[in-house]
């Protein structure tokens, strides 16, 4: 029998929290007392951290969560905790039912060799659920762009001005798989076949000084995708939501 869903999913309905909201929604989805989920990359948390309430809910569905990253020593949610990584997952072939990828996809070299080590893992009817950042918004090919062109330093000191997040916290990005019809058809190719794929717009600017920004927005106003594959598709064609 499933966990009583009488506690409702805790949701702010903010536009600062629509991004985080909606991917807690697709993850949530798939959560039964059955689950067995590997939050891969997992970090120290589950979300962000003014969404403590969300991620605990989040945590209380499944039956099990592991949390796996290449180096972990604690999450906030997460008991079982393995280091390794997405290129050779050491979990046996179709030992889980949900795998998730938050900000994840594009610090990938090889995402294609992840998606077939994600195919070999899941269930039948197992299911990815992928948030990652859309190359085709400015911010976003920007910082592709500083990557390849400035000293990591430099590159550290734009991404906090835009995002307030600790030097530790900021690692390198490939942006192999950041397009949607380049995800769709990696996933594709794995043997995954693409059920949601949902465009994340930006809500509000980064920047105080916002003039030349929310032009920018609106020339290239989707700055995230939130994606989800299953391994035995529940339907025959992909569904695009605006």
């Amino acid at each position: 029998m499933e966990k009583s869903l009488e506690a409702a999913m805790p949701l702010t309905g903010a536009r600062w929290a629509a991004k985080s909201e909606g991917y807690a929604a697709l993850v949530s989805e798939h959560l039964s007392d059955q689950t067995v989920w590997l939050d891969a990359g997992c970090g120290s948390r589950l979300l962000e951290e003014d969404m403590d309430p969300l991620e605990s809910w989040l945590a209380s569905r499944p039956k099990r969560i592991i949390g796996l990253d290449v180096a972990v020593t604690s999450n906030r949610n997460i008991r079982v905790l393995v280091v390794g990584s997405l290129y050779d997952l050491p979990f046996a072939d179709e030992s889980v039912d949900l795998i998730t990828c938050n900000m994840v996809v594009e610090h990938l070299e090889h995402p294609a060799k992840a998606f077939a080590e994600v195919f070999r893992c899941l269930r039948s009817s197992g299911a990815i659920v992928i948030n990652t950042p859309n190359l085709l918004h400015y911010a976003v090919l920007g910082n592709a762009m500083a990557t390849k062109l400035l000293p990591e330093k430099w590159r550290l000191k734009i991404v906090q001005a835009m995002d307030d997040r600790a030097v530790e916290d900021i690692f390198p990005v490939r942006y192999a798989a950041n397009t949607m019809r380049r995800l769709g058809r990696l996933l594709s190719r794995a043997g995954l076949e693409v059920h949601r794929a949902i465009p994340q717009r930006q809500l509000r600017p980064f920047l105080r000084q916002a003039r030349l920004e929310r032009l920018l927005m609106k020339l290239t106003p989707i700055s995230g995708l939130l994606v989800c594959a299953h391994k035995s598709p529940a339907s025959s064609s992909s569904e695009i939501l605006p």
